[in-house]
């Protein structure tokens, strides 16, 4: 294996693992389930599905080579699209004060939307020659024309969540002043609000961080293919290319209190119940050595008086 490759299966691992946690938390704390927090959801899912594919060995075989570049292409635009649309809806409720049944007619559309979109580019993609280039840990495109429409594609719809961002932080700057000009209850909750959907827009921001790398290689290539790789560039590549889901994963957690909350009450009714299980199979048996060494050590314990200490000599002597 290549250092480039062996950063690759690290960063998609991590990537992967990170998108599981938000899915099995999402899943067993029932409290989550609020519209932003399926938003993440629905992106891990689409960031683990991205994650699986990435692992596939495709540069060993043709077709398997072909089959993966066509799914990498549709789940990298699925995870862009949402990503915007995260963008957009958090600048609709902060901005435009959406409610969250209105937020989620919109999501409807747009995921409809984005998966005709996605269809397209795979469609697209089935009828290029000679389509596959093998050289990296996975399969990808050697069409300049298609390489070109696809980051294209990819860079306007950031640049469309950074303007998105930009509103977002002027909204809460001007809650902020409010509140400190004149305290209100009224304005803490919006403020509190609006740094949820802050938080939120981190998500597109992080996609933003994990495709520079492969943006930059591709248009080195675009330009000149001869032109040789720079080794930090393709093992960033690599590295970060897949892992959304281990950034998005902090993201869900960490700057979320109550998710922490959730998951310390989470941890410590577990622990509660583990302890609850010891206490259980030590009486089980206590009740099994009394039942050996007969029904004076149950006599002794409910009259109060010392019990007695069976040591293995004891047991050897009997």
């Amino acid at each position: 294996m290549k250092k480039d490759e062996i950063f690759a299966v690290i960063g998609t691992s991590l990537g992967m693992i990170g998108a599981l946690l938000i899915i099995i938390i999402y899943l067993r704390i029932k409290e989550t389930k609020i519209f932003y927090r399926k938003l993440i959801f629905i992106l891990s899912v689409y960031d683990f599905l991205q994650s699986v594919i990435f692992l596939l060995p495709g540069h060993k075989h043709k077709t398997v080579c072909r089959i993966q570049f066509e799914l990498i292409s549709g789940f990298c635009t699925t995870c862009q699209f949402w990503s915007a649309l995260i963008s957009l809806l958090s600048y609709l409720k902060v901005v435009k004060q959406f409610t969250d049944e209105r937020s989620d007619k919109i999501q409807k559309k747009f995921h409809v939307f984005m998966w005709i979109t996605v269809i397209g580019f795979v469609v697209s993609a089935l009828f290029l020659e000679n389509p596959t280039d093998s050289t990296t840990y996975w399969c990808w495109t050697k069409n300049k024309a298609f390489v070109a429409v696809f980051y294209s594609f990819i860079w306007f719809y950031l640049l469309v969540c950074l303007i998105f961002y930009i509103f977002i932080l002027i909204r809460l700057r001007q809650i902020i002043k409010n509140i400190l000009r004149k305290y209100q209850t009224t304005k803490v909750k919006q403020m509190n609000q609006v740094w949820i959907e802050f938080r939120m827009s981190f998500i597109p921001l992080i996609y933003i961080l994990v495709i520079i790398p492969a943006t930059i290689r591709r248009i080195r290539n675009l330009i000149n293919p001869s032109t040789p790789d720079i080794e930090v560039i393709n093992i960033l590549q690599g590295l970060l290319s897949s892992s959304q889901g281990f950034w998005d994963f902090w993201i869900f957690v960490v700057f979320d209190q109550e998710i922490r909350k959730k998951l310390r009450n989470s941890f410590s009714k577990f622990s509660q119940e583990n302890s609850n299980l010891d206490k259980v199979m030590f009486k089980n048996s206590f009740q099994e050595k009394a039942a050996f060494f007969g029904k004076d050590l149950i006599d002794q314990q409910e009259s109060g008086r010392p019990l007695m200490d069976f040591t293995n000599k004891d047991i050897e002597s009997n």
